[in-house]
């Protein structure tokens, strides 16, 4: 029998020879792909058409699906921790074959291969013959396309890895892509990309239905929240609207065309169905074949009690803050994201703004990890630093350069940070005097010790943040304004946790954090987002640790909150009443009592849609 290596060099042979490819020397998606080449004309042996946009038409097509782009940014970030060190490199490309983004390893990105793969490169399967992306999204399918297996003859020296991602109509949204220079086919790579692929398109279903009920389902209650369930939707009349690749496949040999009614699929009425998905703690659904499903609409708890496993679910966090543990899943946090994404590569200097506790430090961590960059992330608490000690700390210090100084002198943190982040931290408590030194540095990016003469360039991503407010301090003359415009080329605004509208997954990550095998109730959570937080995230922390002590097998609920933060008057259900959450779910209340509990007069007279009204249906059967 031929081994895998010698059929490849007899089908190559035909290829170069222009003839038929025989599908039994290599895989039939290889093989199906070399003569659609072929017939468009291609020449294995010529070059590919490098078709490259401009920076303006790049800039209009990542604008064209933002949404996607930050959801495939924020995987990409997470994937290239798994395979970071390995000499990849993760592209992102959209339907149209054009690459909107790209992480690597510094030796893969100055190979020749990796200066190939560039934001704004085109990679359709007519322009670049057989590779991963342009051919993964011709067939639809994940594909290893490995050496010579690539048309061109001038692509043979890598191996790349690709996962098509779907929009929640089933209409092709972009392809996942991982390159690596041929020394190895790993099929486990692969399934790193297939599952990244995966949680973008389950973040994209989320969005893209949002305004529907959407059923998250699977066969085996352990792995409701995988990669591997089912998403559904149904609009308000409970006909089907969209229904994911992994949903089809649970429920094969179903009726389950958009437009199908939710009695064709499952064997109880979708009325029935909202109200056990409201009124039960593990809520399952059977289909007309018998099989039964666990069922969840996200947003809810998995359960309450049954189990203790993490909440911060993977299909639930269609945004997630990479390495730092940070979720994001507030509209404001994510764009605030997306400048970063997008900034990040040109080394602009960042200054982020927000109160205290907001996770001005966990954001400039992930601009460090998202810039690549393989120097050390520095901090500096500017406001802890004596003013006499500033530049000796910043810059070091030469031998004997001051009473009390070490013998052999120190580098200082501006060196240390040397090819990595400086974060100047509290940026907004510097006295006058540093704030001239820090000006004069950012100027040049030069290092003098003090007590020294030599200078020393140094390459440092500078990001400052503050909670001070930097324009009245520059008003009352406590902040220099052309250190202001210095370091706020990009200015990112953290939102305070009281306006964030992620507060239940941010709650239920914190507590994970904390110990993995609580659990917290939805009406518990509630109470929570009814307090101020004036400390933010260091507050919420604090109090999920008090509430950690309460609690042994059962549940965190709302009782506990009370007990661990006081006055139930200014955290429970009386301040709910008065507060906008509060007068909507009465005034919709008040409405389905009038008309009969009939959910589309309800909708219909408040302006809303109906699967708002089912959303504050279940707030006032939790509480």
């Amino acid at each position: 029998m031929l081994s895998r290596s010698e059929r490849l060099k007899r089908a190559r042979i035909t290829l170069l020879h222009g003839g038929t490819i025989n599908p039994h020397l290599i895989a039939p998606h290889i093989s199906d792909s070399w003569n659609r080449c072929l017939e468009l004309g291609l020449d294995p042996m010529g070059t590919a058409h490098n078709a490259q946009l401009t920076a303006r038409e790049l800039r209009e097509q990542r604008d064209e699906d933002a949404l996607l782009h930050r959801f495939a940014a924020s995987q990409m970030q997470a994937l290239y921790q798994q395979i970071a060190g390995s000499n990849f490199m993760i592209a992102f490309g959209n339907a149209q074959g054009t690459v909107l983004e790209t992480v690597s390893d510094g030796e893969f990105r100055n190979s020749k291969a990796g200066k190939a793969i560039l934001p704004g490169s085109v990679w359709l399967e007519e322009l670049r013959g057989t590779n991963a992306m342009g051919t993964a999204a011709a067939i639809r399918q994940p594909l290893i396309v490995h050496g010579e297996e690539h048309f061109f003859h001038t692509h043979s020296d890598v191996s790349c890895f690709a996962a098509p991602v779907f929009h929640s109509d089933g209409e092709l949204a972009g392809v996942l892509d991982a390159s690596s220079d041929c020394r190895a086919r790993n099929a486990h790579t692969l399934v790193l990309m297939q599952m990244a692929a995966t949680h973008i398109e389950n973040s994209l279903f989320l969005r893209q239905q949002e305004e529907h009920l959407v059923l998250l389902f699977h066969s085996r209650f352990e792995l409701l929240n995988s990669v591997s369930g089912g998403l559904m939707s149904f609009d308000s009349d409970g006909h089907l609207q969209a229904i994911n690749q992994r949903g089809r496949s649970l429920l094969s040999g179903l009726n389950i065309r958009p437009g199908t009614a939710f009695e064709a699929i499952f064997d109880t009425s979708f009325a029935s169905a909202v109200s056990h998905l409201a009124d039960s703690p593990t809520p399952s659904l059977r289909d007309l074949f018998g099989s039964q499903y666990a069922v969840q609409s996200p947003g809810r708890l998995i359960t309450e009690g049954r189990t203790r496993q993490s909440r911060a679910s993977t299909v639930l966090e269609p945004v997630a803050v990479a390495v730092t543990g940070f979720v994001a899943d507030d509209p404001a946090l994510q764009a605030e994201l997306v400048k970063v994404q997008r900034a990040v590569r040109r080394k602009p200097p960042f200054l982020i703004l927000g109160e205290s506790g907001t996770g001005k430090e966990i954001i400039a961590r992930h601009i460090h990890a998202t810039s690549g960059r393989v120097g050390a992330f520095v901090p500096v608490n500017c406001g802890a630093l004596p003013e006499q000690l500033f530049e000796a700390e910043l810059f070091g210090y030469a031998q004997g350069a001051f009473t009390g100084a070490r013998k052999e002198g120190a580098t200082g943190l501006a060196r240390a940070a040397d090819r990595g982040t400086l974060f100047l931290d509290e940026i907004g408590d510097l006295p006058i005097p540093s704030q001239v030194a820090l000006l004069r540095f950012l100027d040049q990016f030069e290092v003098r010790p003090v007590g020294g003469t030599a200078t020393q360039k140094v390459d440092v991503q500078v990001v400052a943040a503050t909670n001070v407010d930097l324009a009245a301090a520059i008003a009352d003359k406590r902040f220099r304004s052309d250190l202001y415009y210095r370091l706020g080329v990009v200015q990112l605004n953290l939102p305070p946790l009281r306006e964030r509208r992620d507060f239940a997954k941010v709650t239920r990550f914190i507590l994970h954090e904390l110990d993995p095998t609580l659990a917290i109730t939805e009406s518990a959570v509630d109470r929570l987002a009814h307090h101020e937080w004036p400390g933010n995230m260091r507050e919420l922390r604090s109090a999920l640790f008090q509430l950690s002590l309460l609690v042994a097998e059962n549940p965190i609920d709302a009782d506990h909150v009370v007990q661990a933060l006081g006055h139930e008057s200014a955290h429970g259900p009386e301040r709910a009443s008065v507060g906008l959450r509060g007068l909507i779910t009465r005034q919709i209340n008040d409405l389905m009592r009038s008309n009969g509990n009939n959910v589309s007069d309800t909708a219909k007279v408040l302006g809303v849609s109906r699967n708002t009204v089912y959303k504050y249906m279940r707030h006032r059967r939790l509480n």
